[in-house]
């Protein structure tokens, strides 16, 4: 994968998940709001959530599942990204950038904020291997873009 793709996808997944937690958690809240009632606990500290299993318990029920499925979806987007970014500067041969990413990534597992951080470090300024692979000192000289009439 080249580094634009890499970009589209891991700022699609990012879009997804946001929005998906945001429609998850809405869902949850109003569902938590209207979808029921609050009783005392039989122990005598707290309340217990008893649902009211009525149409707008199921629509918030909904709600959360599309919203979750979303985010979810988004969160499997940028692992993609993730790893296509590893295998793009794994080409290279500083291996700099891909410790970076590989550091970062397994980092992430723990403190999410230390892969989200990699990979923005990557989409703004990571190099691209392919780019380097196609570059015109590489290439073979191309035909001019127009030829000269043969005399007769």
């Amino acid at each position: 994968m080249d580094k634009p793709i890499i970009t589209r996808i891991w700022l699609a997944g990012l879009i997804a998940l946001a929005a998906g937690l945001i429609v998850g958690g809405l869902g949850l809240g109003l569902m938590l709001a209207y979808g029921g009632r609050y009783t005392p606990a039989p122990t005598g500290s707290g309340y217990e959530f008893v649902p009211t299993v009525d149409g707008f318990f199921w629509m918030t029920v909904g709600v959360m599942v599309v919203g979750f499925a979303l985010a979810a979806a988004g969160g499997v987007a940028q692992l993609a990204a993730w790893i296509g970014a590893l295998v793009n500067t794994y080409q290279l041969e500083d291996k700099a950038w891909f410790i970076v990413l590989l550091a970062g990534g397994l980092l992430g597992l723990g403190f999410g904020l230390v892969g989200f951080a990699a990979m923005v470090a990557y989409v703004v300024a990571g190099p691209d291997a392919m780019a380097v692979e196609r570059s015109p000192a590489q290439t073979p000289a191309s035909r001019p873009a127009t030829l000269a009439p043969a005399s007769a």
